[in-house]
């Protein structure tokens, strides 16, 4: 397992870049909370759908410009060896082909909450097709939040072109639910309860897009 190594100076200045960069590459990025969400305070679990390399570099913006939260990020291995840049805005490893490492990362992500700090996961766990259903969450979610109070918080992330050559980025941040709240006995259970509610949010977000009803969503750019 590799740790996060957080820099503070790196942070501030890899917003900077960030931003310059997503400006570059989109033609917009938009956010929108549900009807009377409130942000939690940390420590939280805020989890995201997984289909492109952009979304870490989204989400780092996000917290950056509306979470403002110390976060950390689960991140596969061989992304960090192969980024390790993302150390220092704190992501982790995760080697899902080496169960003792699975444990480490587990335990490292629970030291974070216990800290009062706020994760980031991707329940999906690799990248996956935007439209693919179902989305195949992971075990890790349950894992994590099994006999706690943590919220787990869906962020939906939806890519689209609208007739422009740059991508726009739709991400809606929703109601939080606890691990208690999820329908099912066992933790299995559980998490297939959250899957299903979570693709009920990403596909109205979707929806939402098709649709142009997107008057709610302010720009982050």
């Amino acid at each position: 397992m590799i740790p996060a190594k957080k820099s503070k100076v790196f942070d501030y200045f890899f917003h900077q870049f960030n931003k310059r960069f997503l400006r570059f590459h989109f033609k917009g990025v938009y956010f929108a909370k549900g009807e009377h969400v409130k942000l939690p305070p940390s420590p939280a679990l805020f989890i995201v759908n997984h289909s492109t390399w952009w979304d870490a570099l989204v989400v780092f913006h996000l917290n950056q410009v509306i979470i403002k939260q110390e976060s950390y990020v689960m991140m596969h291995e061989k992304g960090i060896r192969e980024f390790p840049f993302f150390r220092k805005i704190g992501a982790f490893s995760v080697n899902r082909d080496n169960p003792k490492d699975i444990v480490r990362s587990m335990k490292y992500a629970k030291e974070r909450l216990n800290d009062k700090k706020t994760l980031w996961l991707f329940p999906q766990g690799d990248e996956r097709h935007l439209e693919i259903r179902p989305l195949g969450f992971l075990p890790g979610t349950m894992h994590i939040t099994k006999n706690t109070d943590i919220p787990i918080v869906p962020v939906s992330l939806y890519y689209t072109f609208t007739g422009e050559r740059k991508p726009e980025v739709y991400i809606k941040l929703d109601e939080p639910i606890f691990y208690s709240q999820l329908q099912g006995g066992s933790s299995k259970e559980k998490n297939r309860s959250l899957e299903n509610h979570y693709t009920l949010l990403l596909d109205k977000v979707k929806q939402d897009v098709i649709e142009q009803r997107t008057s709610h969503f302010q720009s982050l750019l």
